[in-house]
Formats: structure tokens, C-alpha cells, sequence
């Protein structure tokens, strides 16, 4: 009987997608619309956009014999008083160095309660710029929140070659339905970026942003733009009554102060944050008498401020005057 011949091994022929570099987050006043360079992931309060560039690489035993590289550009605005939103992305135009016929799909999901409809030309080759949207629906329960981001699956083909692909997140999102007064909802539900910038000005009441001036010059520059120091919501009623006694309890304007019309204690930090009361050394916080006109539209405008951005308990924001 003659010898069999060895016959060679088959050829190995994979795929191996990445995504090409690091993402930098980054948050931005929420007045700013949110746009992004490669890199970036770019959040204000309501908006989202990620640009991320990627690469498949085609091998054969091992050995990269073509490249495919492209850019992946995603943009998504959230509804703060509404449960439904929606995400446009894009596969852009890819570069191509034997790596033809190599096929993309998309899927997206996101976390319990949330469902997501994608619309995108699935399995279409790379090479031309392809464009998609994903819609949104939330079914967040009554005085309730979820805290989640979506995940992006993309997926490359080749005919004879074993699949290859990446996962990566959005931003986190809340959805909540926790804008409820004592016996009815403030605002309807809706979503927000937790981790986008806010703030509420007080620029244009007289004394009362000459309490927050005086009380930043001594330094510790609390719920003040670029010094990292944010005010944190406090919902307890209680305990922003106990914040405020601590600190107004006692005090009474001077006689000067009542023939003026300076009859109300305005504190800083406000008594409805975390750092309210005494929480803050005694040279980081302060009590200013200011007109009752003006303490009523700062309540006012703080309310408002939590409903339009869905400020919820321990959330950071800034106070510009």
C-alpha cells in the first residue's frame, strides 16, 4: 500500500473589528448644542453625540491582509417631558485596502423598560456612508426612575470568512416619572443625560447675587462655573426646612435693612441642596437680607429650573450670576 500524502491545513480567514482609539466624555452646558470631533463622546442635559472611528481588519492565518477604516457618528436627543426619543447614526464613507465585499449590521438595545426600533440598510457593504435611526420607547412606572445607555452591536461579514464585530455604550440616561407635588404630577415623564452640565442664574436678582458674589470671593467657589464644585439637589422638605432654620433661624435684619425693604433671609448654598445649612464651613457659605419680591422669584425660578432639566434628588448643577 502506498503512503497517503499530507495535505495542507485549511487556511484560516477571519475578520477583526475594533474600535480605533480612546473616547474622551465630554459635558457641556446644557445652553450649548452638543457637537463632537473623533474622540468624543459630547453631553448637554438632553442631547448626546459620539464619534468614534473604527477598523476591520481581514486576515488570513492570522496575517492582516486588508483593512477597512471608517468613522461611526451617532447623535441623540432625549425628550425631558416626554417617555419617547430618538437616535440618528451614521457608518460613514470607509477607506478600503483589499477589504472589499465586508458587510455591516446593526443592532441596539437598552435597558429594561426601554424598546428600540432600529431602521438601517442591514448587511450593506462598506464603502458608501450608511445611514440609520433608532427610536425609543420607555414605559418608566409612576414616581419611578431607570438609569441605563443603549449598546451599540456592529457586526462585518465576508463571504468565507468567520464574522467579526464591537460592542460599545452611549451616555447614561434616566427616565423618570418623579416630578410629583403632594397630590399631582409637576411634569410629565420624560428623559434626561444625569451627567450633562446645568444651571440656574441669579444674575439679574440685585442682593441676591450679591450674597453668592460676596461668599465666592472668600474662596470656596460653591455651585461656581469651572472650579469642579457643583450644588447637589435636596428633596426633603424637612430637611431644607432644618437647613434654612440653621442658618436664618435667629438672624433679623438691621433697622437700616427693614427701612430698605430687606426684610427676607436669603441663604448660600440654597437650603434645598445637600451643602444648605451649616454642611459648609462658616467662610464657605453666608446670609444676605434681600427684598421678599426677590426671594419669591428665586423659589420660583429654582422650581422652575428642576422641572425644565428633571433635576432630581443629589443631582449637580451650577448657579451663574
Amino acid at each position: 500500500m502506498g503512503t497517503a500524502s499530507a495535505q495542507p491545513a485549511p487556511a484560516s480567514s477571519t475578520l477583526s473589528a475594533v474600535r480605533a482609539g480612546a473616547v474622551r466624555t465630554v459635558a457641556v452646558n446644557s445652553a450649548a448644542a452638543a457637537g463632537c470631533r473623533i474622540g468624543q463622546l459630547v453631553i448637554t442635559r438632553t442631547s448626546m453625540c459620539l464619534d468614534t472611528r473604527a477598523e476591520v481588519d481581514v486576515l488570513r492565518n492570522g496575517k492582516i491582509i486588508g483593512r477597512a477604516t471608517f468613522d461611526i457618528k451617532h447623535s441623540m436627543t432625549l425628550q425631558a417631558g416626554k417617555r419617547n426619543w430618538n437616535e440618528a447614526f451614521t457608518v460613514g464613507k470607509a477607506t478600503l485596502v483589499n477589504a472589499s465585499g465586508i458587510r455591516v449590521s446593526v443592532s441596539v438595545g437598552a435597558g429594561k423598560g426601554i424598546t428600540t426600533k432600529v431602521n438601517f440598510p442591514q448587511g450593506s457593504a462598506l464603502g458608501a456612508a450608511h445611514k440609520g435611526t433608532v427610536g425609543y420607547k420607555t414605559n418608566v412606572g409612576k414616581k419611578q426612575q431607570q438609569l441605563t445607555s443603549s449598546s451599540y452591536r456592529f457586526t462585518f461579514t465576508k463571504p468565507g470568512y468567520t464574522l467579526g464585530g464591537f460592542t460599545y455604550n452611549s451616555a447614561r440616561y434616566r427616565c423618570d416619572d418623579k416630578l410629583w407635588g403632594p397630590t399631582r404630577r409637576l411634569k410629565a415623564p420624560g428623559c434626561v443625560f444625569p451627567g450633562g452640565n446645568i444651571a440656574v442664574n441669579m444674575g439679574d436678582l440685585r442682593y441676591i447675587s450679591e450674597n453668592i458674589r460676596d461668599i465666592r470671593k472668600k474662596g470656596g467657589h460653591y455651585g461656581e462655573w469651572g472650579y469642579g464644585k457643583p450644588l447637589h439637589r435636596l428633596d426633603s422638605e424637612a430637611q431644607a426646612k432644618k437647613n434654612r432654620d440653621a442658618v436664618c433661624g435667629r438672624a433679623k435684619p438691621s433697622a437700616w435693612e427693614r427701612q430698605h425693604g430687606l426684610t427676607s433671609c436669603d441663604e448660600y448654598p440654597f437650603a434645598s441642596t445637600k451643602e444648605g445649612g451649616t454642611k459648609l464651613p462658616a467662610s464657605q457659605r453666608g446670609i444676605k437680607f434681600v427684598p421678599p419680591t426677590e426671594q419669591d422669584r428665586q423659589g420660583g425660578r429654582i422650581s422652575g429650573f428642576r422641572k425644565q432639566f428633571r433635576v432630581l434628588d443629589g443631582d449637580a448643577f451650577y448657579v451663574t450670576i
